[in-house]
């Protein structure tokens, strides 16, 4: 082999390794920006936050109101009960 055929191949070898480099770097820069993206941002997290806060407080309320109409259906049905005993 040559000195010209040596450098040649030296040259084509290392051209392909530049660009298998340049792509594993595209792809990973690529990959990392799509990551940021699938991350809420502060602002978003949060909101998030805020509106777990406020369905935990309206599910309190609404068990609560829950527990009052039960409450109530049964002293009316209890009255019921007592007024058809009289009746």
């Amino acid at each position: 082999m040559n000195p010209t055929e040596a450098y040649a191949g030296i040259v084509f070898f290392s051209s392909i390794a530049l660009v298998v480099l340049g792509i594993g770097h595209y792809a990973t820069k690529v990959m990392r920006l799509r990551n940021e993206r699938l991350k809420p941002s502060a602002d978003v997290e949060m909101r998030l936050a805020r509106l777990e806060v406020a369905i935990d407080d309206m599910a309190a309320e609404l068990t609560r109101v829950t527990e009052g109409q039960q409450f109530v259906t049964k002293l009316l049905a209890e009255k019921s009960a007592e007024a058809g005993r009289a009746g």
